[in-house]
């Protein structure tokens, strides 16, 4: 499995808490149970699905 091969990778997500005014974001990767998510200035944060909403 490489870090793209998961259904969620590309989608776009609402984080349910802003972390640092950042409101939205992309998935790109997977770490375990959470989720590796980026934000427009290109920062990455980890998450957990219950964290976030798919859109």
């Amino acid at each position: 499995m490489n870090d793209t091969d998961f259904p969620e990778y590309g989608r776009q997500c609402e984080l349910l808490t802003p972390w640092r005014g950042y409101h939205r974001g992309t998935i790109v990767g997977l770490n375990g149970y959470r989720f590796i998510i980026e934000v427009s200035s290109g920062a990455r944060i980890e998450l957990y699905e219950d964290e976030i909403e798919f859109d």
